[in-house]
């Protein structure tokens, strides 16, 4: 059976500056988080790797899959949601700016088609058709997938068999540099585990 170990990126200069997603590199926090994961994940073997092409998810992507020396591959389908013209704002900005899009997106997520960028429905079928490839690459082996947050609530929904609407449940909702494992089998996707940080102890600020 095919498991996925969905990482989240570690912290990032946007992330410690509550921006909306679309940038940034990792920060030293970030940087730590990314090594203590991949210390954890040591004995652990992955038969292959794939991140987005981001450069967040591509510097952790290799510190994880260099410890194991597996070259990770760049994966499109994994990209984080678009945010279109909100990439890189500041949160308190959009709040301020435009609080029924603010609104809209906590209380009705599944609704909200980002200006210029995608709406979850998109993400949601990327990610399935993300899934399905891999399935067919790597049928028996463990893939680390090296993404962000929005995609790995996705993924963890398709598993738990969640609509859009669950986007924001706090259940859902994935720390930076958290692992997530989802199997993949004849009977389709099982949640294995869920934004485990439990390698993240002693290290602060895990946004």
């Amino acid at each position: 059976m095919l498991r996925l170990f969905f990482v989240r990126h570690g912290r990032t200069t946007w992330n410690a500056e509550g921006r909306v997603q679309g940038g940034g590199n990792l920060d030293p926090v970030g940087l730590a988080q990314v090594i203590a994961l991949a210390r954890s994940l040591r004995d652990q073997r992955f038969g292959a790797a794939y991140c987005s092409p981001y450069s967040r998810t591509r510097q952790t992507a290799n510190v994880i899959a260099g410890l194991h020396g597996v070259a990770p591959r760049l994966l499109p389908l994994l990209r984080d949601l678009d945010y279109g013209n909100l990439s890189g704002a500041l949160l308190s900005v959009v709040r301020d700016d435009d609080p029924l899009l603010w609104e809209q997106w906590h209380n009705a997520p599944e609704t909200v088609q980002f200006p210029g960028g995608e709406s979850l429905g998109c993400l949601r079928r990327r990610m399935r058709r993300a899934i399905d490839i891999l399935i067919d690459r790597h049928p028996e082996e463990d893939v680390l997938c090296v993404t962000h947050d929005s995609p790995v609530r996705v993924a963890a929904s398709l598993a738990l068999g969640l609509d859009d609407s669950h986007h924001n449940d706090d259940g859902l909702v994935t720390p930076t540099a958290s692992l997530t494992i989802i199997g993949a089998g004849p009977a389709g996707l099982t949640l294995e585990l869920h934004r485990d940080t439990v390698h993240l102890k002693g290290i602060d600020a895990r946004v």
